[in-house]
């Protein structure tokens, strides 16, 4: 029996039926009450009822890699830019007269690698800026000799608007890219996809069709979120490509339960991500109350303990410094997807390419492998523990009564679980630093774009959001930002910034040419 206090106070009063024991051999039924934060009996009894554990994944340089035709060029740029050092050092090293053979031979091996992730990032940038730029949104690959009609595809958008998005997806040497864009009137917000290695693999291990394939039962083993700091559009786009079935969990279920986009600088925290579904509740129905429940630093420092309750949670994520002190210790890091460094690696070969990259090439390839071995392997230990020490026991003291001293020390009535945090650090699997991986994108935390959605807001403006539209006028939504400020739709996060910093002439002209370039690439009827 759970009894709720004031929203406010983020806690439940647990009521607990217990056997008492008053004597030696006489026993009498009561029940314990327990204070724990709310919502945390019904994550606890979705793992032991239904046994499911519940999985937090990041997107971007986790799941997939995407890019707009603005972060093309600027990753090209950099590439050139590492070049051109390159073969500068290369020229000194010649110069000096020195032996210096094997400096000269690591170097050339690494412009070798530049040279062709640089081709393949602008085999990606002319496809991607053909499908910007056509009437029609059809691809043209060079490497196939062929262009690709789009598909175009009913979606609903966060705010259950319902658009045409044209899709065009392909695969090249085996690796799948897909085409979309995000708000299909604007030509800006077209990105590419890029799928990591292996998710189908864990696709399939989350969503239970791997038992279907192998004739069994289906089975759900995982309760699915995502966190991310990505725009909500976009996130909730790219999500949809991934699983466009809806097996892991149905597609209406994003916004309302599964999804917490986070906005920058705030850093992600495991119970938001975990208690989303009663938070943005909590939005819906007081929109212009902050939601009494989410965990921010001040309410943390506040709450003390009560915010730091533990999970039983496993995140997937590539960084560790977008999340919580708190949460960290369920993370489960992977090394970053690369996919242009990693196709040049398998491009040159092992002996072409400098070995520490052509490995950490290797081992990203396999990385969702990894973790769905490492899930196997949490989960295994997890429910044998439980099944095996924790449940017999509960089952002893239903049947023989517990002493009334216990009551004050609960702790001390089971066998004590082991943390997913220990479980995580006694596993198979390598942190990204084991494998030698330093090296990470020059890009912004996750994927920042469409500067004419207004999905990139405060926790204030999504609820100022939703009370617009609880009051049926979805159009007086809060403005994009850009717009906001008088700025230009752009899809490049430090273009935007500069615009917003700009005068208002310099605005002004830079309207007037995004509205000429988009006008040019107006979708069919």
């Amino acid at each position: 029996m759970v009894v709720r206090f004031d929203p406010k106070l983020d806690q439940e009063l647990v009521l607990v039926p217990v056997k008492v024991k008053t004597g030696q051999k006489s026993t009498a039924g009561g029940y314990w009450g327990y204070v724990v934060p709310s919502n945390l009996l019904n994550l606890a009894a979705t793992v032991l009822h239904f046994g499911r554990l519940a999985v937090v994944f990041d997107l971007d340089e986790t799941l997939l890699m995407a890019h707009t035709v603005d972060s093309l060029q600027a990753r090209i740029k950099r590439v050139n830019a590492a070049k051109e050092a390159k073969s500068a050092e290369m020229q000194s090293l010649f110069d000096s007269g020195g032996d210096s053979t094997q400096q000269i031979q690591e170097l050339s091996a690494e412009m070798q690698l530049l040279e062709a992730e640089g081709a393949l990032l602008q085999q990606d940038f002319e496809m991607l800026d053909s499908y910007r730029r056509d009437l029609q949104c059809r691809v043209y690959c060079a490497a196939h000799s062929k262009t690709y009609e789009p598909t175009w595809e009913r979606v609903r958008t966060s705010k259950g608007d319902e658009v045409s998005r044209p899709i065009v997806r392909m695969e090249i040497d085996g690796r799948p890219l897909i085409f979309t864009r995000i708000n299909p009137d604007s030509k800006s917000t077209s990105v590419l996809v890029r799928p990591r290695p292996n998710w189908r693999m864990l696709k399939d291990y989350l969503s239970g069709i791997e038992d279907v394939k192998q004739g069994l039962t289906r089975k759900q083993r995982f309760d699915v979120y995502i966190c991310t700091t990505a725009e909500r559009e976009y996130a909730l786009e790219a999500w949809r490509l991934l699983d466009p079935e809806g097996s892991i969990f149905p597609l209406d279920q994003l916004v309302p339960r599964r999804m917490l986009c986070v906005p920058h600088p705030a850093k992600k925290d495991l119970l938001n991500v975990l208690r989303w579904e009663q938070i943005y509740a909590q939005m819906m129905q007081d929109p212009k109350k902050p939601p009494s429940i989410l965990v921010t630093d001040e309410s943390r420092a506040l709450k003390g303990p009560a915010a730091a309750a533990a999970t039983m949670s496993v995140i997937v994520d590539d960084r560790a410094d977008v999340w919580e002190d708190i949460s960290k210790k369920d993370l489960l890091q992977v090394m970053p997807f690369h996919p242009h460094k990693e196709a040049a690696c398998d491009m040159l070969g092992p002996g072409a390419a400098p070995q520490a990259e052509y490995q950490a090439g290797r081992e990203s390839d396999g990385e969702l492998q990894r973790v769905v071995n490492t899930l196997r392997e949490l989960r295994s230990k997890f429910y044998t523990e439980l099944d095996h020490h924790i449940k017999p026991e509960a089952q002893r003291l239903m049947t023989l009564g517990v002493s009334e001293a216990l009551q004050a020390n609960p702790t001390e009535l089971l066998p004590p679980m082991t943390p997913m945090s220990e479980l995580l650090a006694t596993s198979q699997f390598k942190p990204p630093a084991a494998l030698g991986l330093t090296e990470r994108e020059d890009r912004a935390s996750d994927l920042r774009l469409l500067a004419n959605d207004h999905t990139m807001m405060t926790m204030q403006q999504q609820q100022q959001e939703v009370a617009a539209a609880a009051a049926g006028n979805g159009a007086a939504a809060v403005p994009a930002p850009a717009a906001a400020a008088g700025g230009v739709a752009v899809s490049d996060p430090r273009k935007r910034r500069a615009a917003a910093a700009a005068g208002p002439p310099q605005q002004q002209q830079q309207q007037q040419q995004q509205v000429k370039n988009d006008g040019a690439a107006a979708r069919p009827q």
